[in-house]
């Protein structure tokens, strides 16, 4: 039996995102993007029948790409670079 993890497209009245797994809420997190990348390493650490689901702007629930990799960290920024405008 596949195993689905949610991710919802918008916070719970607390203001987190709620991973879940069969109706199961398995986890709180402060972004989407943390509750993505959560999503992303129990899968993997899975393995197996598991796939992730997103929920779109639109209400509409489509598949995780499955060329996504495991993210170790966030990637920093490019610096920027300001000039005065007079």
């Amino acid at each position: 039996m596949t195993r689905v993890y949610e991710i919802p497209y918008q916070p719970d009245e607390g203001a987190a995102w709620t991973v879940r797994v069969e109706g199961r809420a398995i986890g709180r997190f402060a972004s989407r993007f943390e509750a993505l990348r959560a999503a992303v390493n129990r899968a993997a650490a899975e393995g197996g029948d598991t796939s992730i689901g997103v929920e779109g702007a639109d209400g509409v629930w489509r598949p995780f790409g499955s060329d996504a990799k495991r993210p170790a960290r966030v990637p920093p920024l490019p610096p920027r670079r300001l000039s005065v405008v007079r």
